[in-house]
């Protein structure tokens, strides 16, 4: 195993990649560790002078280490298999927080010069705003995760010796343990917020009117916002009995849902528009109402009657309650766009309907 603290030159240039790679090979060869890069502490050195070969390489053919901008932005072309935009401002958002943390603590070092030391300085500063109850686990678990998806990706033999980056310094096995739990609203909550947008539609305001389908749609639908943002008038039809919804779900997967008469009706309530026109536009740009312009109406209407409201929670009431009124797993997976049964398994477990206890008396 490879030790030391000799820190890596940040220059892109060849001139500076060549001299990493002659000093960084001299210290590796020798007996002397005193001059190890410590972004190759700890590695195996068989490992470390491949990886310092193929650098060496690389800047002999003229090549240079891309830069941190040119680095994410390579990552986030490549880490959807479908080209997911959802997938990619995933990623984005939880490698930003991760960058707010080096250029607080490491503003000289690029990401490839972060070493193993450094990210577990990281991993445990994440964890002290877990335990003070600032983020939660499932959020630490995502950060992190995304952030092992970037070095990973980057050390992969075929563009470390572009990228710089030698292995994933990342500590492996530091995921918390965070089961899903559905937390829906209470029936009277949901009342509760539909009552007070009500009484706004009532005095003849389009705001509400437009929130009111918003909020109850996104419920009736069991949608996610990503869905429910994207919702063009072509994508919603008539159909012998009622409707039906056309979802473009994730991973650009699409599906469709059946609706009642009324569910119908609630949305046409709005003018039903041109086929490709949004259903949700935007009254600032020429385009649909974002995600967070969505969270942030229903976060409003919620407060308004001291309820904690938010689309993906509309989503788990939509889950929960199907599941109280008898509705199978399997309908249930089909509407909601779950890839595994597994997911949708999780509101069955949350609400039983029966039990070896009942039976028993």
């Amino acid at each position: 195993m490879i030790h030391g603290g000799w820190k890596a030159p940040s220059s892109q240039s060849q001139k500076g990649v060549s001299s990493f790679t002659t000093e960084a090979s001299d210290s590796l060869s020798s007996k002397s560790s005193s001059k190890i890069p410590a972004v190759l502490d700890g590695m195996d050195k068989a490992e470390a002078l491949a990886f310092v070969s193929r650098l060496f390489d690389a800047a002999e053919a003229g090549a240079v280490l891309w830069g941190d901008e040119l680095l994410i932005k390579r990552f986030l072309t490549q880490c959807s298999r479908t080209g997911s935009q959802e997938t990619q401002d995933g990623y984005r958002r939880e490698l930003k927080h991760y960058l707010q943390w080096r250029d607080q603590h490491h503003p000289h070092l690029y990401l490839r010069e972060i070493a193993p030391a450094m990210a577990q300085d990281w991993i445990d500063a994440l964890r002290q705003q877990v335990d003070a109850g600032l983020i939660k686990p499932r959020s630490f678990n995502r950060r992190v995760s995304a952030v092992s998806a970037l070095y990973r990706w980057a050390s992969e033999p075929t563009r470390s010796s572009v990228t710089g980056i030698p292995r994933n310094p990342i500590p492996p096995r530091v995921l918390l343990h965070a089961p899903k739990l559905a937390k829906p609203l209470p029936e009277a909550d949901l009342s509760s917020v539909l009552g007070r947008i009500s009484q706004a539609k009532a005095s003849g305001s389009t705001t509400a009117a437009r929130d009111y389908v918003l909020v109850r749609g996104s419920y009736l639908l069991g949608c996610r916002v990503s869905e429910l943002a994207r919702l063009q008038w072509g994508d919603i039809e008539a159909v012998e009995g009622g409707g039906q919804v056309t979802l473009l779900g994730k991973g650009s997967k699409q599906r469709t849902v059946r609706i009642s008469s009324e569910t119908l009706e609630l949305f046409e309530s709005l003018g039903r528009g041109e086929p490709d026109g949004w259903v949700f536009p935007s009254n600032r740009k020429d385009g649909p109402l974002s995600r967070q312009a969505i969270a942030d109406r229903m976060r409003r209407w919620g407060k308004a009657v001291d309820v904690h409201l938010h689309p993906h929670k509309l989503r788990h009431t939509h889950a929960t309650h199907a599941i109280r009124r008898g509705v199978d797993v399997f309908t249930l997976q089909a509407t909601l766009g779950h890839s595994s049964s597994s997911t949708t398994a999780g509101y069955v477990a949350s609400n039983p309907a029966d039990s070896s206890s009942l039976r028993l008396g």
